[in-house]
């Protein structure tokens, strides 16, 4: 791909060019009051991008309060006291070499110029001064600014993406050390050093990622240290460090977290030699995983013992089958246990856990036919699924897990109040109740009685018909499905049963007094 630089360039240079967007200091050094007073009020500095305007009458003066302000652009007279405008320019070069000089004269001493010129003057206006002259000059001036920032915003862009490029090569070791050293060495970063990588997450996301300013902290303390932003929220420094020091290490990450508020800090081992970054990485990788069981830890090391990943026990599995299929008043209990532990011993990988919960998760949702009520919401395994996957610690997984648990067991209370004939009738309805010629004789055939036997049985037990259990059924799952803005009221219709939208509509209202959408409005909120 071809890029076209001087495109680029130019753009830049428009960009800062703009009123206001380079806000400059201006230093006028004239002995004579009138010329100088009169620049100041007839020239519309705002219109150059000039916020403040100095004014001084001699050349020693001129130095000092140039020295302290370092303005962008010097308008001089090259005749003054005590410092004519060339020997206070050639001072003042020295130490602000990147200030701008346009001198002004009223005579046109060949000595002058060369000097003038020798010291890279952007212009010379001949006095008495003529307005537009003087303002053709600020402006060439101001573009040779503007094009010398947009060429140094460039140049740190460049740099910076190099930077970044040799982070993601020392991460996933890509190159051959010779090459890396090479590339280190072109940035200026060390190459005979001992490094450290550390992943910076923002725990709090309610605060804004500072991704500049944190590596800037490492860079403020010495450190030389170039970053790759892993994702959004997940910050890679490679900090090279003059000896092998892990505790000034801890001691600026603690002080860092301390600093921003839900910063968490994960750092590997301090390794010697570029090419063994990427063994650092993947320790730091490994001791981030374990925010997530100890989210209370601004800043985690790397511990191959402690983080040395363990086997839960192998009836892990069939203990909670059991329980689901024999004992589900255990449930809930087994399972603040079993989350517990893990908890304490924080020794597995996030992704394992979270897997293991996904199954548990998908064996209780098998069990009441895909949907479970949870806090008054009905909640599918999808939803649930991806919740568990957007928890930041085990915490909140427990949280989850437990809700679950919580809601199967009192469905499960629920339907055991009946017999396993009335059990298996409500769970054949709810299994079918999407079906529009779902009847009282297909239901009664499913359990191999007669519609008027069945009938009675099930009137006994549940003090209401079949028919009726089935309307409510469809009416109450409908309300849950109402709830869920994401469900047009279509395919809503057509989930619980109804034969038509306008049907479902009629129906739901003469039984609750308002239309599906006035429902979603009144309660979804």
């Amino acid at each position: 791909m071809l890029i076209n630089v001087s495109a680029i360039l130019m753009n830049a240079i428009a960009v800062h060019c703009k009123k206001g967007d380079i806000a400059m200091k201006v230093l006028i050094a004239d002995d004579d009051d009138y010329t100088r007073e009169g620049l100041v009020e007839a020239i519309d500095w705002e219109s150059f991008g000039v916020h403040e305007v100095l004014q001084v009458e001699d050349g020693a003066m001129a130095l000092r309060i140039a020295t302290a302000q370092r303005p962008e652009i010097v308008i001089t007279d090259i005749r003054m006291p005590k410092l004519n405008g060339i020997e206070f320019a050639e001072r003042f070069v020295a130490v602000c070499p990147d200030s701008k000089l346009l001198f002004m004269s009223g005579y046109m001493d060949v000595a002058y110029l060369k000097s003038a010129i020798q010291l890279s003057a952007v212009d010379y206006v001949e006095k008495p001064i003529k307005l537009p002259e003087m303002e053709n000059a600020i402006q060439k001036t101001v573009h040779y600014i503007a094009e010398r920032k947009a060429q140094h915003v460039l140049l740190d862009q460049k740099m910076d993406l190099e930077r970044v490029k040799l982070a993601n090569a020392l991460r996933t070791q890509s190159q051959p050390a010779d090459e890396l050293r090479c590339k280190a060495q072109e940035i200026g970063y060390p190459v005979h050093a001992s490094y450290v990588c550390l992943i910076v997450t923002q725990f709090n996301k309610e605060i804004l990622f500072d991704a500049v300013n944190i590596q800037n902290y490492w860079e403020q303390h010495n450190l030389a240290t170039i970053a790759e932003q892993l994702d959004y929220d997940r910050l890679l420094l490679v900090v090279a460090l003059p000896r092998p020091d892990e505790e000034i290490v801890r001691l600026l990450a603690e002080t860092l977290c301390r600093e921003y508020s839900g910063l968490r800090i994960a750092a590997g081992q301090v390794v010697a030699g570029l090419e063994e970054v990427s063994r650092s990485f993947r320790e730091a990788a490994l001791a981030m995983e374990h925010v997530f069981f100890k989210p209370d830890l601004c800043y985690l090391t790397y511990d191959p013992v402690n983080y040395a990943p363990q086997g839960l026990r192998s009836d892990i599995y069939p203990e909670f089958y059991q329980l689901l299929k024999q004992e589900p008043d255990g449930l809930i209990d087994w399972m603040e246990t079993f989350c517990n532990r893990v908890l304490v011993e924080g020794v597995q990988a996030r992704e394992r856990v979270l897997s293991m919960c996904v199954t548990f998760v998908n064996a209780l949702f098998k069990e009441r036919n895909g949907v479970l009520i949870r806090r008054g919401k009905m909640v599918q395994i999808q939803d649930v699924e991806k919740q568990l996957n957007e928890c930041r610690t085990m915490l909140e997984v427990k949280d989850h897990m437990l809700e679950l648990c919580h809601a199967y067991q009192e469905e499960f209370t629920r339907v055991s109040l009946y017999s396993g004939l009335i059990r298996n009738v409500m769970n054949y309805i709810s299994d079918h109740c999407s079906d529009v010629d779902l009847d009282v004789r297909e239901i009664a055939d499913h359990v191999h009685l007669s519609t008027a036997h069945l009938g009675v049985l099930f009137k006994q037990e549940t003090g209401t018909t079949i028919k009726q259990y089935l309307n409510d059924y469809r009416l109450e799952l409908a309300k849950r499905l109402i709830l869920e803005e994401h469900f047009k009221m279509i395919d809503i219709s057509k989930m619980s049963g109804y034969a038509s939208a306008g049907y479902f509509a009629k129906v739901f209202k003469a039984a609750t007094g308002v239309t599906p959408v006035e429902y979603r409005k009144k309660f979804s909120q």
